[in-house]
């Protein structure tokens, strides 16, 4: 992911670009401000039409929810007087359906009709185009895989659950088609679980089946064979290396696991063809078990409802900017709601999946073969383009840094208008070689599940020539709940509730947020809400109450034009760049237990993708460490010392090691402070709980000069 704009291709691309069409651009520079209005309608190329916004008041974007029933509530400006309890059903091409199953052939036509039936895009290598599967073909596949799921025993209905442990890819998505086909549940599984959140997973959901594709993942499960004794097969997706091949499948007759080939399979499911069995609208289509903050994941049931009513608010909200068989590039992990939400909605549309190749450094190549109209990304993403960009734009003599300027001033009043326009001239010219990092075609880009720096998305408003909007949502809303309009200028807020569900701020009575100051607990009701966490009642009544409203735990406020911004988390929790959400009181609580500190408290943002702390040492312990090893100096002095720092490192990882943390979780720096949080420094509660925001504020310089130090 991280050479996704490599420095090195950039700038030689950006210099050649530069100097190809300096003249030209300059000379175009002074003619553009001069003559603008005459000249606009001959150097911009709109993707969008030029109505798109004329109906958006954009100083009044959401408004109550009064007619709803719910006047503290708010919904956006675009839905009107039409009531949230119809919507639920979906219209794409004058054709309504309720669930999923009946999208994909609503999709299945529309492409059919168009002329061009490719489905889900795959490459068999770096130097290969990509090669197709029609949606009749992925059909087939899916007829085939249920089949023959059917005939090994496992039933069709909602008591079935079907293991997906695999990368994006075309049998990820054939084996989910082949659930939806008969009213099963998959479950997806993905690495960064841990071995005893899989046990959880596949015990709770009491699997037989998983489809699994990486030799390793297949060895894990064999190796924990004993404590999950539900597991009858295991399903590979892609062919197993030669030096695997014995030893995977004479272990796995061992504890008496079946190995199949997806390829069998299908030869089996293609034998004997079983009709559909149809879901309803309130059947579960999956149980999305989140991260976990804590303890073991929980699985949240979203349901057909759910999706089809978010692929009703996309299409309303991007029909705009969509109008042709548009392509999207799947590289984030299948296994969360974000992706698996957009991609479903493309299925919906008739649109194109093109699968990147299982690598996300290569991640450029895939992009170029492409040449996607859609990329959802993460902040992560969007950050290291950035800096690419930037340290590109430093390497460029004053001139070429000019044009650039240029082209950014230009591309701002564009901005600042609700427009995205590709121009003859700064996009041709000066930002062409940004564009085709990202395969040249790109018309939206979303950034999901983790707040994207202001400046940042600003500037990309601005070179990427297209529509770069920032959402939010959780799993408990399969994924997504608010997003920015399209045009929208601002930066900093998470745009406006979907046309799907309505937002309200409910008191945090403890932190001092009151809902009639417009600022709370973000709470969610709508028919994109989950139906609750899976046997788990208590978990399911802590996130939702007695009415309905998805109560998300992240505190924000209302913009004066009706935006949403995030300010604050209810519970001690963040979520990092990377999207992974972080406890810091159980990390806190697991470096406690080194001898050399006596307090602790680990600090992470959404715009940074690990955490950092600030350890106080046991004075007693570390002067008589220091006596020992002859090394002087008061607690002030041992604490400014690289070989003290190092000691307390040194001991911290192992503290991680023996407790598992995940590589997000460990801090990558410490700062050491002489002296105890306490309640005279106003850093601990009377009860001596930490202030943290007081703490994060205490060692703001601290904190910013580890991130420093570290990028």
């Amino acid at each position: 992911m991280d050479r996704l704009v490599s420095d090195e291709n950039l700038s030689s691309s950006m210099q050649t670009t530069l100097a190809v069409g300096g003249a030209l651009a300059l000379v175009a520079a002074a003619v553009i401000h001069r003559h603008k209005d005459k000249l606009s309608s001959l150097l911009v190329e709109d993707f969008a039409t030029e109505e798109m916004n004329q109906d958006t008041d954009w100083q009044r974007l959401t408004i109550s929810a009064q007619a709803q029933g719910c006047a503290e509530a708010r919904i956006p400006a675009s839905i009107g007087s039409r009531p949230l309890s119809t919507i639920g059903k979906s219209i794409i091409d004058d054709r309504t359906f309720a669930t999923f199953y009946e999208g994909f052939q609503i999709g299945k036509a529309i492409a059919t009709r168009r002329g061009d039936e490719r489905c889900l895009g795959y490459r068999v290598d770096r130097q290969s185009p990509y090669q197709w599967v029609s949606y009749e073909e992925a059909d087939q596949a899916a007829t085939e895989v249920g089949s023959a799921l059917i005939q090994l025993g496992e039933n069709h209905g909602q008591n079935t659950f079907i293991g997906i442990y695999t990368i994006n890819s075309v049998e990820w998505m054939t084996t989910a088609l082949a659930c939806h086909f008969h009213s099963m549940i998959y479950v997806p599984l993905y690495d960064t679980l841990g071995e005893p959140a899989v046990v959880h997973i596949i015990n709770q959901t009491s699997l037989k089946t998983v489809f699994i594709d990486k030799p390793e993942n297949v060895l894990c499960l064999i190796k924990l064979a004993r404590q999950v004794p539900t597991l009858k097969r295991i399903i590979l997706t892609k062919q197993l290396p030669s030096d695997k091949n014995t030893e995977i499948i004479n272990k796995a007759k061992e504890v008496e696991i079946e190995i199949m080939t997806y390829t069998q399979l299908r030869d089996l499911g293609r034998s004997k063809p079983i009709a559909h069995h149809p879901p309803t609208p309130d059947d579960m289509f999956e149980i999305c078990y989140t991260s976990g903050t804590t303890g073991l994941p929980k699985g949240a049931m979203l349901t057909h409802k759910n999706v089809v009513c978010l692929t009703q608010a996309a299409t309303e909200v991007f029909s705009p900017v969509f109008t042709e068989l548009e392509t999207i590039i799947s590289y984030l992990p299948l296994a969360h709601s974000y992706e698996q939400t957009i991609e479903l909605y493309c299925l919906c549309n008739g649109f194109k999946i093109g699968y990147f190749s299982g690598d996300v450094r290569q991640l450029a190549d895939d992009l170029a073969a492409l040449k996607p109209t859609l990329m959802p990304c993460v902040p992560r993403l969007l950050n290291r383009m950035y800096d690419n960009i930037q340290a590109t734009i430093r390497s460029l003599n004053s001139f070429k840094r000019f044009l650039f300027n240029q082209a950014l001033s230009a591309k701002s009043n564009d901005v600042e208008r609700h427009r995205v326009k590709r121009h003859m001239i700064w996009d041709r010219f000066v930002l062409k070689r940004i564009q085709q990092r990202l395969g040249g075609r790109v018309k939206l880009i979303v950034s999901g599940a983790a707040p994207l720096s202001p400046p940042i998305l600003e500037f990309l408003k601005r070179v990427c020539g297209a529509y770069v909007v920032e959402g939010y949502g959780q799993t408990e809303c399969c994924g997504i709940s608010t997003c920015q309009m399209l045009g929208d200028p601002t930066t900093g807020n998470i745009g406006v509730p979907l046309n799907c569900n309505m937002i309200k701020l409910a008191d945090v009575p403890d932190m001092q947020y009151f809902a009639k100051n417009n600022v709370g607990e973000l709470c969610i009701k709508g028919a994109n809400v989950f139906k609750g966490y899976f046997k788990d009642e208590e978990k399911t009544r802590e996130a939702l109450d007695s009415e309905g409203w998805l109560h998300t735990g992240d505190v924000a406020k209302w913009v004066p034009t009706g935006q949403i911004q995030i300010i604050d988390r209810k519970k001690h929790m963040f979520k990092l760049a990377q999207g992974e959400y972080v406890a810091p009181e159980r990390i806190e609580n697991i470096y406690i237990h080194s001898k050399y500190i006596a307090q602790v408290f680990v600090y992470g943002n959404g715009y940074k993708s690990f955490t950092v702390a600030i350890i106080v040492p046991d004075a007693e312990v570390l002067e008589k460490y220091a006596l020992e090893k002859n090394i002087t100096g008061n607690m002030v002095e041992l604490c400014k010392k690289k070989e003290i720092k190092d000691l307390i490192l040194n001991d911290m990882k192992q503290l991680e090691k023996a407790n598992s943390l995940k590589g997000f979780e460990m801090s990558k720096d410490i700062y050491l402070h002489p002296e105890l949080f306490s309640i005279e420094n106003n850093l601990l509660t009377p009860t001596m709980k930490t202030k943290r925001p007081e703490l994060g504020k205490y060692f703001e310089t601290q904190i910013e000069e580890m991130y420093k130090n570290i990028e």
